[in-house]
């Protein structure tokens, strides 16, 4: 499926992985330990715990693309479910801070769900941000095909490639200044941080 299409890497690292895959490890050994120790609660090891491996395995399990010939974000979950969004003048498109550390473009239909994909990360684990070449092929789609508020999106998408391929960081980015924080990032840092708004 991927032939005419960009794909949307996630702004992940391996630190971040690892994170996942600790906690992931640590729900096994409290399981087997409730397990072994607490026989009535056998029941929740053997039902509640595997669900939420799958739950969490289904939210994880994704790949995004762009299809920029025909104007569409598509979303592959599981390899098996596929979420869409046309991008046209009845779709809307901003910038949002996801307020964990991301900056996420998010594409809005009149109808039905929309999709966000990252742009820009900034957390205890990623400084990252989408390359040039596909920050460019995103705010030309998005002014090609017409979409609902794509000339602001597009100039600062546009910015941040220049931005970068200038030899720029990421966190000395235009956007990079776009991300705020929530009340779990500002409570770990002292309660010293304020929880800003969002461009769209």
């Amino acid at each position: 499926m991927t032939d005419g299409l960009a794909r949307v890497p996630k702004l992940t690292s391996r630190s971040g992985w690892r994170w996942i895959i600790a906690t992931a490890v640590a729900m096994i050994a409290v399981g087997a330990y409730l397990g072994v120790t607490q026989p009535e609660n056998r029941i929740f090891v053997v039902t509640v715990l595997p669900a939420l491996f799958a739950f969490f395995a289904v939210l994880a399990w994704y790949s995004e693309w762009l299809d920029p010939a025909a104007g569409t974000l598509v979303r592959v979950r599981c390899r098996l479910w596929r979420t869409s969004v046309q991008l046209e003048p009845g779709t809307s498109v901003s910038l949002v801070s996801n307020r964990g550390g991301s900056l996420l473009l998010r594409v809005r239909p009149a109808h039905g769900r929309g999709l966000h994909v990252p742009v820009v990360a900034r957390t205890d684990y990623v400084e990252k941000s989408q390359p040039p070449a596909l920050l460019r092929l995103l705010a030309d789609t998005v002014e090609q095909h017409r979409a609902g508020g794509a000339r602001p999106v597009a100039e600062a998408l546009r910015k941040q490639a220049d931005h970068l391929e200038a030899g720029g960081t990421v966190a000395s980015s235009p956007l990079a200044g776009l991300i705020t924080t929530g009340m779990l990032t500002a409570a770990k840092a002292g309660g010293a941080g304020a929880i800003g708004g969002h461009l769209g």
